[in-house]
């Protein structure tokens, strides 16, 4: 009868042992400073993602809080989440074993980023890291830093004997991406067309635009052409005096009386052809010397010069311009 009862010891005693069931972690909202609120989020998403890649059980605040009654979720809402009195109340609502605070606390060299494990059943803490003169872009690798340090150290305590899951992920290197060649024909192949650099042809430069300098007017035939007006001016006054001494004779002549002086008609007569050829002769040189002055102002210097000529005789007088005219 013994015998029997026996080998059922011994045979129990050589089933192997159910597996334990995972840690059951609560994350609860982190402890901030200064911290944006796009970071935290992202805080707290990777800290329950790379807590149940090292193999526990996660369970988040807000599954917790929508099972729960309109009391009791008003009463914890209100509990100072930063206390352990609220830490293990939330956690015994959540039916946890432990309960995770990440931290991120802003400082003078930085932040000081990590995480902390407390037990839910008396609030002792399990395991803490914390690393400080964190720059914001680096929070995510330091609590990554944390939890590898944490996690081992709650399995151990909660589970002793268990094997640490391993939580760096082989490093693969990317497949290198060649490019297909190219068919020509059946059996043949080439390597892809590549196209040689263009040569940007070299920059041609206008020459510089040069104003043309301004034409210079050409300078009046002579610059002493008043000359000859002046001139002209004297002989007119010359040809005014012999006019009116020949018009005397005439008068002379022709008036009859007088004071009984007796007058040589023939001296007078000859005195007043002079006078008048005299005043023929100046009024025609004034003239002259007019017109020369005219000619030679208005002509340019390069033109062939231009000499007026009078001509005076017993009938009249005549005035003309000799020379190559424009």
């Amino acid at each position: 009868m013994l015998t029997p009862l026996l080998l059922s010891l011994v045979l129990l005693n050589q089933a192997p042992a159910s597996p334990e069931e995972p840690i059951r972690v609560l994350i609860a909202p982190p402890d901030t400073a200064g911290v944006p609120a796009h970071v935290v989020e992202f805080a707290q998403e990777h800290v329950a993602e790379q807590t149940r890649v090292r193999g526990l059980t996660v369970v988040r605040m807000k599954d917790v809080l929508r099972k729960l009654p309109a009391a009791k979720r008003r009463t914890l809402l209100k509990c100072k989440r930063t206390e352990l009195k609220c830490l293990t109340a939330l956690g015994q609502a959540a039916k946890s074993e432990v309960v995770l605070v990440a931290e991120l606390l802003q400082r003078m060299d930085g932040y000081r980023v990590g995480t902390k494990v407390y037990k839910t059943q008396d609030g002792g803490l399990v395991a803490e890291h914390l690393i400080p003169g964190v720059r914001e872009d680096g929070m995510l690798d330091a609590l990554t830093q944390s939890l590898d340090v944490v996690v081992p150290a709650v399995i151990k305590d909660l589970r002793p004997g268990s094997v640490v899951p391993e939580t760096k992920p082989p490093e693969t290197k990317p497949p290198e991406v060649t490019p297909p060649p190219v068919a020509v024909g059946p059996g043949e192949t080439k390597p892809p067309e590549t196209k040689p650099p263009e040569v940007k042809p070299p920059e041609v430069t206008p020459p510089p635009i040069t104003e043309k300098p301004p034409e210079k007017k050409e300078p009046s035939a002579h610059p002493w052409a008043w000359v000859p007006a002046a001139g002209g001016v004297v002989f007119a006054g010359a040809g005014t005096y012999f006019y009116l001494q020949a018009k005397d004779n005439y008068d002379t002549l022709t008036t009859p009386g007088g004071d009984g002086t007796l007058l040589d008609g023939n001296k007078l007569a000859s005195d007043g052809r002079r006078n008048q050829l005299l005043s023929r002769v100046s009024f025609g040189l004034a003239a002259a010397g007019v017109v020369t002055s005219a000619v030679l102002y208005l002509l340019p210097a390069k033109k062939a010069p231009v000499s007026p000529t009078v001509a005076v005789g017993p009938g009249g007088g005549m005035i003309g311009v000799v020379g190559t005219l424009p």
